[in-house]
């Protein structure tokens, strides 16, 4: 039987980011707003999602401060 591993999603819900950063969803908004913090993408419709990366690499610049 083989396992396969199942790799970690590249784009990142709201709350998945929310909880990474240790932030609310309402910063998160703001932060958007400001053009600011992790990149996401505006899939329409108010689909938002984050590239993983950037909210690791977020979480780590702001661990840091």
């Amino acid at each position: 039987m083989r396992h396969e591993h199942t790799p970690a999603p590249v784009l990142l819900t709201p709350d998945e980011a929310a909880v990474i950063l240790g932030r609310d969803l309402a910063e998160l908004r703001r932060w958007r707003a400001q053009n600011v913090g992790p990149t996401f993408h505006d899939l329409g419709r108010g689909l938002i999602r984050y590239a993983r990366d950037s909210v690791i690499e977020e979480a780590a610049t702001t661990s840091a401060r």
